[in-house]
């Protein structure tokens, strides 16, 4: 059973924590900004909760944690280990809500990131689950902020002539629907942004680093400047990333 001692070895910093049972086998995989809080949260009022909430307590016998840097880190690192262990109180304690997973169309010429209830076999790729519709949307915020894809709506076909819209405006798109960057350019992009969603945080740091020195060797000095705020945006989500790691090219 999940006890007051168990709780007092955990830090309070943000992560993602595990509830294990006496099998060994991972029960319940949650994330928190705060991991003792979050925690401890469930030995309080115990006798209001949920039916399947005092289960999940009454089963856990053992609690680990793995620390992130931020919340977001958290988020994304949390998505991934749901999907990989499938825990059976992550679906139980759903209760009616839906699951929600990012949904990227390689097929598209231009893709973005959308918030989908379910997995289609259309051959996209999906990110999730996510425990919430709201942490969803964070998610695509987070990575739309980082590297300015579009949000808007349908397939796109870039006219030079075309008018931009307000994304664009301040600086949160880089409109290819003007044709204001290339089709290869943009699908960078949305490989780094699957790359960030798989975990492989280094390897998009290494791409950016590499296509910023690129362009200032080639005296592309906009462009560097452009990509050196991706980067500042990237570490400012994931802190653990920063430019005395960065890798020689």
């Amino acid at each position: 059973m999940l006890t007051k001692e168990m709780v007092e070895e955990v830090p309070s910093v943000p992560g993602v924590y595990f509830f294990y049972g006496s099998s060994g086998k991972i029960l319940y995989i949650g994330k928190a900004k705060c991991l003792r809080k979050r925690v401890r949260s469930y030995i309080h009022n115990v006798k209001n909760r949920r039916s399947k909430i005092k289960r999940l307590i009454r089963w856990t016998t053992a609690i680990q944690y793995q620390i992130c840097q931020s919340e977001q880190e958290a988020l994304f690192l949390e998505s991934r280990l749901i999907k990989q262990h499938q825990p059976s109180y992550n679906s139980a304690l759903k209760y009616g809500t839906q699951t929600w997973y990012i949904r990227i169309n390689l097929a598209e010429d231009f893709p973005r990131l959308e918030r989908v209830p379910e997995i289609l076999p259309d051959n996209a790729r999906y990110f999730g689950p996510l425990s919430s519709r709201r942490w969803t949307d964070e998610a695509i915020e987070v990575l739309q902020r980082i590297f300015m894809v579009r949000t808007c709506q349908g397939n796109i076909t870039p006219k030079e002539d075309y008018r931009t819209c307000l994304q664009y405006d301040m600086k949160r798109c880089y409109a290819p629907c003007a044709a204001l960057i290339t089709r290869e350019l943009y699908r960078e992009m949305i490989m780094n942004i699957i790359n960030l969603l798989d975990g492989e945080y280094e390897k998009v740091q290494q791409n950016l680093v590499t296509r910023r020195n690129n362009a200032a060797a080639l005296l592309q000095f906009e462009r560097a400047a452009a990509i050196q705020k991706q980067l500042e945006r990237l570490r400012k989500v994931f802190p653990f990333l920063d430019a005395h790691r960065e890798k020689s090219t």
